[in-house]
């Protein structure tokens, strides 16, 4: 530490015209104010101890240099507003939100100054880094030049088989705006060839062949440059159309190119996965449909020799079986489309009555704060009553129905009785088609988040105190 004016303790470090280092082992305080004006701090947190929980570091940085250190493992969210200032920032852990581990929150503000956060592992320098990225760079400039030698080589080869391509123009030369190009460079540089030949005294002919390779060497390399992305694209179109759903532009282009890489990166994706769920929901469906239509038959044969009121009790539960599935599978096509019609509700009501259909008791069904909200009811009936079943499958039944306010959103929970579900598994919940031990399409609580996510919600599992879980979701105001 300098001799210049630095007041520091728990809660705050103030540097003015001076140099404050901090390493080793030390606390950091849950709240750090520090404020830099002329001078330089540097603050390394890899081996210091961060409280559970988020820990804040409130910046002020005026024409001085602040720089903190912090390991790789360690979750980070900057909020600094830089006033003719620089911010520079390393990639970070992201912030998962969870409380039971340390989270840094840099905020503030630089003026006239610097700021750095760098995730470095214990014993890395800046030095090392450098030299990774200075190697990193190397291999990623060999990426590219194999890259293009590849890309001319799929580009020759696509003209090869093009039906429309000139016999008398080389490969490289098909594209018409290339063409176009290449020919306006070439008239513009002959053109000044011209009035240097003109205003030249002494004119050498090895002049107008250097001048001539100069300008078709120029002018090529421009007309390739500027329509290579465009023909990439088209490659890329054609390769989807043919089935080759797999296909992806890489993203390496600038502007309006890239943006449309990106598109159709995404177009590609969107069209992998929803064929992907369709063959998924064919087999299924169809494994799903045989069972009950199965029992049916056997059900009116039996009828027809025996008791008819029992078969007919079978029969109808058959029925409501089918119905269930048709339901499912017509709420997970509005949704695809984007159908919804919104009505404001109370769903304290709505949730309710669907609860005690379904034999839950009045007792345990709490609506807490004020639950109105714009919803398709068709939908969220549905969620609501996936949620009840899920939790006479695998829960025992619903015990708890809670309908609560939380900030812009509507909660809907249910708890159950059951064993719970293991961490490892609440992912899987929520996908589609996953074989759980109920058996089934999978489709309920996959439902269940997708009619959350279009209401501006999102689903959940959690263990329920006393044992059990709690499954729920939200929906948007």
């Amino acid at each position: 530490m300098s001799e210049q004016l630095v007041v520091e303790d728990s809660q705050q470090l103030r540097v003015f015209m001076g140099s404050v280092e901090r390493r080793g082992s030390w606390t950091v305080p849950r709240n750090f104010d520090i404020r830099v004006m002329w001078g330089s701090a540097e603050l390394d947190l890899r081996e210091a101890v961060l409280a559970p929980g988020v820990t804040t570091f409130e910046v002020a940085v005026m024409m001085g240099n602040l720089e903190i250190i912090v390991p790789p493992e360690l979750a980070v969210e900057v909020e600094i507003r830089s006033v003719a200032g620089n911010l520079e920032e390393t990639r970070r852990a992201a912030v998962t939100g969870d409380l039971a581990q340390p989270v840094l929150k840099i905020r503030g503000r630089v003026r006239a100054g610097n700021c750095e956060i760098h995730a470095l592992a214990r014993g890395e320098t800046l030095d090392e880094r450098d030299r990774h990225a200075r190697h990193e760079h190397r291999h990623h400039r060999h990426e590219m030049r194999h890259r293009r030698w590849h890309e001319m080589h799929a580009e020759r080869e696509m003209w090869r088989r093009h039906p429309d391509r000139s016999p008398w123009l080389p490969w490289w030369l098909q594209a018409r705006m290339r063409r176009r190009i290449f020919s306006w460079f070439a008239i513009a540089f002959g053109s000044g060839i011209a009035v240097g030949v003109y205003l030249w005294d002494h004119p050498r002919w090895w002049h107008i062949a250097i001048a001539l390779f100069a300008l078709f060497a120029f002018s090529g390399g421009v007309a390739w440059r500027l329509t290579q992305p465009l023909l990439m694209v088209v490659r890329a179109a054609r390769d989807i159309g043919d089935g080759k759903l797999d296909t992806r532009l890489d993203i390496h282009q600038r502007g309006e190119m890239k943006v449309l890489a990106t598109a159709i990166n995404e177009m590609a994706s969107r069209i992998e996965q929803q064929l992907k769920d369709q063959r998924q929901l064919l087999a299924a469906v169809s494994h799903e449909l045989r069972t009950p239509l199965g029992h049916m038959r056997v059900l009116i044969d039996t009828a027809r020799e025996a008791e008819p009121k029992k078969a007919l009790d079978e029969l109808e539960l058959e029925v409501l079986t089918l119905d269930d599935l048709v339901g499912k599978l017509l709420a997970s096509s509005r949704l695809e489309f984007g159908n919804l019609d919104r009505r404001e509700l109370d769903l304290g009501e709505l949730v309710t009555d669907i609860a005690t259909s379904a034999g839950v008791s009045v007792e345990g069904i709490e609506a807490i704060g004020d639950v109105k909200a714009r919803i398709d009811p068709t939908l969220v009936r549905r969620a609501v009553a996936n949620l009840l079943d899920n939790a006479k499958t695998h829960g025992g039944g619903a015990i708890a129905v809670r309908i609560a306010r939380r900030a812009n959103q509507v909660a809907i929970e249910v708890d159950d009785a059951g064993p719970g579900v293991a961490a490892d598994r609440r992912a899987d919940a929520f996908r589609a088609f996953v074989p759980s031990s109920g058996g089934g399409l999978g489709l309920g609580l996959a439902l269940v988040s997708r009619i959350a996510v279009a209401h501006g919600g999102g689903a959940w599992i959690a263990d329920r105190p006393g044992g059990g879980a709690r499954v729920g979701f939200t929906v948007g105001i």
